[in-house]
C-alpha cells in the first residue's frame, strides 16, 4: 500500500513538472511562430497571434498604443503594406509559466523594416515582453509592451 502511494505521489509530482514545462515550451514556440511569420512577410499569421478577447493592451514608449488585438493587427498590417521588408531577430528569450495556460515571454529583439533591394528604412531594439494565453483555437498574445535597451546579460 505504502509503493501505491508513493508511486502515485510521484506521477502527480511528474505529470505537474511536464505541464509547467509543456506551457512554458508551447508558450515560448508560438512566440516563434509570431516573430517567424513577421520575418516571412506573413503578416495574416502574426496578426492572428494578438488576442481578441476585452483586456488586451499593448504599451509602446510609456503609453498604450493599442486598446483591443484588432487595432495592433491593423497596425501591423498597414505596416507590411508600406512596401518594406521586416526583419526580427530575438534572443535571450525568457518564459515565466503563470498559469496551465498562460505564460509571460520576455525576448531582446531588434527590428529592421528593409526597402525591397535591402537598405534598411528605420530600425529599433529594445526588450519585448507578452502575455502568452492557451486560447481553444491556440496560443494567443493577451497583450505586451516594448521598451528599450541593448543590454544584454
Amino acid at each position: 500500500m505504502r509503493f501505491i502511494i508513493i508511486l502515485t505521489m510521484a506521477l502527480t509530482l511528474a505529470s505537474c513538472s511536464q505541464t509547467k514545462n509543456d506551457t512554458a515550451s508551447e508558450a515560448k514556440a508560438a512566440f516563434g511562430v509570431y516573430v517567424d511569420a513577421l520575418n516571412n512577410g506573413d503578416t495574416d499569421v502574426a496578426a492572428a497571434m494578438y488576442d481578441d478577447e476585452m483586456g488586451f493592451h499593448w504599451i509602446e514608449r510609456g503609453g498604450v498604443q493599442y486598446d483591443n488585438g484588432a487595432d495592433a493587427a491593423a497596425s501591423l498590417k498597414a505596416l507590411s503594406q508600406s512596401g518594406g521588408i521586416a526583419r526580427m531577430t530575438a534572443d535571450n528569450i525568457r518564459v515565466a509559466k503563470m498559469g496551465d495556460r498562460s505564460a509571460l515571454v520576455s525576448a531582446h529583439f531588434d527590428y529592421a523594416m528593409l526597402s525591397e533591394d535591402g537598405e534598411k528604412q528605420f530600425a529599433f531594439d529594445g526588450w519585448m515582453t507578452v502575455g502568452m494565453v492557451k486560447r481553444p483555437g491556440g496560443w494567443k498574445i493577451a497583450g505586451g509592451q516594448t521598451g528599450p535597451g541593448k543590454a544584454v546579460k
